[in-house]
């Protein structure tokens, strides 16, 4: 039975930039920037990226983050893909799958695990939990 691991909780701020709609809903993207903690590391680390949201008809969002963590050599980039569902105008509660790639040896094991982001997004504000998924 599959497992979760905690990996990282994000805590990050973001804009938002309305493209206007498009034929699958509205389509908003928010790039956002903060600082990432975690057991595989010490104290934080910078994170910044952007989600790529479509509001769908619902008023949930589709969304395709494009993200980074750390820095330098020691970068790991992230795709997520998921949905957030809207609790309000200006609550949201991001449900992502995510995919690693990091040339950083120390976390290497990355670039074969997946995870699961669970969080929430408030105003300007996101709070992000990452679980690796472990056999």
């Amino acid at each position: 039975m599959p497992s979760l691991e905690h990996f990282c909780t994000i805590n990050a701020t973001m804009d938002m930039k309305v493209i206007g709609p498009v034929p699958s809903g509205m389509r908003i993207d928010f790039p956002f920037e903060g600082t990432a903690t975690g057991p595989h590391w010490e104290g934080e680390l910078p994170v910044e990226g952007a989600d790529y949201v479509t509001v769908r008809g619902d008023r949930n969002m589709n969304l395709d983050v494009h993200g980074r963590i750390g820095s330098g050599k020691g970068m790991v980039a992230y795709h997520a893909s998921g949905v957030s569902i809207s609790i309000d105008k200006s609550t949201a509660e991001p449900n992502e799958l995510i995919t690693f790639e990091t040339a950083n040896e120390d976390l290497a094991f990355l670039n074969t695990e997946i995870a699961v982001g669970l969080g929430r997004g408030e105003g300007s504000k996101l709070t992000l939990d990452i679980f690796l998924v472990k056999r």
